[in-house]
């Protein structure tokens, strides 16, 4: 689970988003706001963190980022005590309709102490069907004085519906010097377990917060060690790895995740790029000696079975992941034995 990054302690509220938070901030002072919004990109990159700061933008007569702390209209939007602005989620898994509705009841009244009601809602992709329906009453016919805005990670989760009646704000991942800077400055780590962490994150924070917290830095590296074998690891070996990991969708997909990074490497290494543009940083004598044995056709069709599964993890199709790990690791294994060169 990428770690939520407005309940980190001492968080930066805005890394690498300055275009968005500006683009914001001259809507209101022009009066251009929509009704609604919608907050997309991958996980853990500070969605939430500007979301909120758009409702202080809208409700704050002279908000300043650098002087938020001195306003007291803003401190109580951030710690989630203003009575004209709620930030949601989902209960149990989903949102459903009576919790849609009850925030369709908080909008209908004006606001009690700032200019705007807001609602955020955290994880939009969780409002189920009939919740989403019963949402776009509110979206064609918005209650004056209100302002909407949903996050996920998935838009397309959303309905068409109810997509084409928000305005898309499109957050694009981070960039590795900013989240190898930030998990420096929160978590005090040289600069080389700062870089390689920020490298497997795939421009999340809130993923290498994640990679810090748990003890998935060891798993990957046993898990590129073990893969680096090539054809010496047994069917048997295989198979076991494949069932243990199935019954943990989490662990699943970190493992792809990781493995995807690994032949990304290789193929980096194999055809003559910089070191510097290598993920596993810490691994690089391990990758360079296991790079000599692959073709890069090879490792290609390896990252595409990876690619493969991890699509089919993500969709909302009811897969059997031990078969599905199964054939991954089957065909990965045939793979490199085929292709070596």
């Amino acid at each position: 689970m990428v770690v939520d990054l407005f309940k980190v302690k001492n968080m930066t509220k805005i890394l690498g988003h300055e275009e968005i938070v500006s683009s914001l901030e001259k809507s209101v002072s022009e009066k251009r706001t929509a009704h609604s919004y919608l907050f997309s990109g991958i996980a853990g990159i500070g969605k939430k963190l500007i979301a909120i700061e758009f409702a202080c933008m809208l409700n704050c007569p002279s908000y300043s980022f650098t002087e938020h702390e001195r306003c007291g209209m803003c401190v109580k939007i951030r710690k989630g005590n203003h009575p004209d602005v709620r930030v949601e989620g989902p209960q149990k898994g989903s949102i459903r309709i009576d919790r849609v509705r009850q925030l369709q009841g908080f909008l209908k009244y004006a606001p009690m102490e700032a200019p705007y009601r807001v609602i955020i809602i955290d994880d939009a992709h969780l409002i189920n069907r009939a919740a989403q329906n019963a949402l776009l009453k509110t979206l064609e016919e918005p209650p004056g004085g209100s302002v909407l805005v949903l996050i996920t990670d998935k838009a397309s989760s959303l309905l068409p519906t109810v997509r084409s009646r928000l305005r898309t704000v499109k957050f694009a991942p981070l960039e590795r010097s900013i989240i190898a800077r930030e998990i420096t400055r929160l978590k005090h780590l040289g600069q080389d377990e700062a870089t390689c962490v920020a490298g497997l994150a795939s421009g999340s924070l809130g993923r290498a917060l994640e990679l810090l917290t748990a003890n998935t830095l060891k798993f990957r590296k046993d898990l590129v060690e073990f893969l680096s074998q090539g054809n010496n690891f047994g069917l048997a070996t295989l198979l076991d790895l494949s069932f243990r990991l199935s019954s943990d969708a989490q662990k699943l997909i970190d493992t792809i995740e990781f493995g995807m990074t690994w032949i990304r490497d290789l193929i980096i290494l194999k055809t003559g790029g910089a070191i510097s543009c290598v993920v596993n940083t810490d691994l690089v004598d391990i990758l360079t000696t296991s790079a000599q044995h692959h073709s890069v056709s090879g490792l290609l069709s390896v990252f595409n079975e990876m690619a493969t599964a991890l699509g089919l993890l993500a969709s909302d199709t009811n897969i059997n992941k031990n078969l599905l790990t199964d054939v991954m690791f089957l065909k990965i294994r045939d793979r490199l034995n085929d292709t070596m060169g």
